[in-house]
């Protein structure tokens, strides 16, 4: 077996190993980059627009008073107090100076207002990238940048195991041509972005699996978490997905913008569960993380119903609804569009899902019943009593407003498109101290080992929250945060031979 040396190894270049990475650059660390995929990049990187912060220096300048109270409070209460203080108080005193650092890594980004609809008053904590396609480019640029320094970068590479013994020995690796590779190291740092590439881990932890729509990084197949296990690390956590928003099908979703169905899901008409109730304002869907978390709350899937005059509506006329993503594809600075049609292609792209299965067609209600499976009697109910709210103006169940009861259901032919809650990847993981240290059950930390970003247990309770960006900006911040501890403990080690 071929023996490499060094003296940190980071596993995975999504946004939290990329910082660990540029951090121990900086600091002239040695270290090696292993990326599974043939690409650096993570979930970070392909799809991630910005990244929360607070007391940055761009707020600074607006003047901006949300800062460490309210976000710290915000936060702790927002998920009942399941959260790991310590590491949440340093993720949000070091957010703001990540601000600074991503510029200096040729990532900047420029606070603005959020881009979802249900955000547009809150405090100014999102800071978008400036350029989407620079930001991938000049990701793409900082692996050369290691390597002139003396460092390594192997991509096709995946961690397969640890010698530990009392401390960290080396990094078992594997490549895609199944060559393996002992790196001889003492510290390592898991940044390998959670397990929702792992089917049985998805499986384990969430029933509704099989209908979830993941759009996340495949390559995270949970080794950091499950390494750190074997080694004692406390795994005991309640599931996190990171869900956001809602999509029918990895063909339809809202990063292709190229179907009027996509379209259509992104407005607030109405939705059915399987049981064939309402179960939510669908006014949701202009908060990306709460619309998720409502259809993971109806086991992971609903249907949006319309009839054919709705459809033709859409098709010949402009509707005073928001696309809920049109937001999200607006570069900084950009007015986004208020207003959704016509769509001239939209009876085209209905027939074409209808071929696929992610719309359903009927004549009648009750043949819609029959081919969903759906109590034909609850179906009734439930369009009954819809439309009845938008002829009255009034919702009395849901308290949709009534600008957005524009559309009644009607007999003949009928349309269902089954819609599937959308996730980027999973939240939960280890349980680490404050300094992305791995801990066991009785809170002892377990030395050399550093799990960030979405392997890391402590800042959510049960479900990602409406605080944008969030996931993105902990990434990056903890990967710093892994980086100095394992430069500060080499150091120690020197210091300690001398």
């Amino acid at each position: 077996m071929k023996t490499l040396t060094t003296d940190v190894v980071v596993v995975g270049s999504g946004s939290a190993g990329i910082s660990a990475g540029f951090e121990l650059y900086k600091n002239k660390t040695p270290f090696i980059l292993l990326e599974r995929g043939d690409k650096v990049g993570g979930a970070g990187k392909f799809g991630a627009h910005g990244v929360f912060a607070i007391n940055s220096k761009q707020q600074q300048e607006k003047g901006v008073t949300y800062g460490y109270k309210e976000a710290f409070n915000g936060l702790t209460e927002y998920n009942h107090y399941f959260v790991n203080g310590e590491l949440l108080a340093r993720f949000l005193k070091k957010s703001g100076e990540n601000i600074d650092r991503m510029s200096e890594m040729g990532l900047p980004v420029t606070v603005e207002q959020s881009e979802q609809k249900a955000h547009l008053n809150d405090p100014l904590v999102y800071h978008k990238y400036n350029d989407f396609k620079a930001k991938m480019t000049n990701w793409d640029k900082l692996p050369a940048k290691f390597e002139a320094a003396g460092n390594t970068v192997l991509t096709g590479t995946s961690a397969i195991d640890l010698d530990y013994d009392n401390g960290l020995k080396a990094v078992i690796v594997e490549n895609d041509d199944g060559e393996q590779t002992r790196i001889e190291t003492t510290k390592v740092i898991f940044a390998d972005g959670g397990y929702c590439g792992n089917e049985d881990m998805m499986k384990a932890k969430y029933v509704d699996n099989d209908n979830l729509l993941n759009l996340g990084e495949r390559k995270a197949d949970g080794t950091g978490i499950r390494l750190a296990e074997k080694l004692g690390a406390d795994t005991h956590h309640t599931p996190v997905l990171f869900a956001h928003g809602c999509a029918p099908s990895l063909q339809i979703n809202p990063m292709r913008r190229d179907s009027s169905v996509e379209t259509l899901t992104n407005l607030p008409l109405l939705w059915l569960d399987q049981t064939a109730n309402r179960f939510v304002n669908e006014d949701i869907v202009y908060d990306f993380a709460m619309w998720a978390n409502a259809a993971h709350n109806v086991n992971g899937k609903y249907y949006v119903l319309i009839d054919q005059k709705t459809l033709d509506t859409f098709k010949t006329k402009e509707v005073p609804l928001e696309d809920t993503f049109e937001r999200q594809f607006c570069e900084v600075g950009e007015t986004p569009r208020t207003t959704v049609g016509p769509l001239p292609n939209i009876q085209k792209d209905f027939d074409d899902a209808t071929e696929t299965g992610e719309v359903i067609k009927a004549d009648s209600l009750q043949s819609l019943a029959d081919k969903l499976g759906l109590d034909y009697d609850a179906l009734k109910r439930s369009v009954t009593t819809y439309n009845q709210a938008v002829t009255n103006k009034k919702d009395d169940t849901f308290l949709k407003t009534d600008d957005e009861l524009l559309f009644t259901v009607e007999d003949g032919p009928v349309y269902a498109i089954a819609e599937r809650c959308a996730i980027l990847g999973t939240l939960d993981g280890v349980n680490v101290n404050r300094n992305c240290e791995p801990v066991t059950q009785d809170g002892a930390p377990i030395k050399d080992i550093y799990l960030v970003g979405n392997n890391v247990n402590g800042l959510y309770s049960d479900g990602y929250p409406s605080y944008e960006g969030i996931a993105n900006g902990f990434a990056f911040v903890s990967g710093w945060i892994a980086a100095e501890e394992s430069i500060k403990s080499l150091n120690q080690e020197k210091s300690e031979v001398l």
